[in-house]
């Protein structure tokens, strides 16, 4: 019986996959912080798209500019996060 092609694809693709589910959950019930959160997003359908043929189902340029906008998001969340105050001692030391 010839076996099937792309054999390591078919035991590789199922692996990467449980992997995504379960970062995934991690990140959802993580108290990561939401800029880091975003960030993961926008990289991980390039990602996708580079190792999937997922072009069939979704243009490149959605991938690229919903990856483009939350990394703007974040960008901004970023720059208008709480500053911490300068801390210094108290007293006359």
């Amino acid at each position: 019986m010839p076996e099937p092609p792309y054999r390591a694809l078919c035991i590789l693709l199922p692996v990467f996959s449980l992997l995504a589910a379960v970062g995934g959950l991690v990140l959802i019930f993580a108290e990561k912080p939401l800029i880091m959160r975003l960030c993961i997003l926008a990289v991980t359908p390039l990602l996708s798209l580079w190792m999937t043929d997922i072009r069939s189902m979704y243009p490149a340029y959605l991938l690229w500019g919903r990856s483009a906008v939350r990394l703007a998001i974040a960008a901004l969340l970023y720059r208008l996060r709480p500053r911490e105050a300068r801390w210094e001692p108290a007293g006359n030391f």
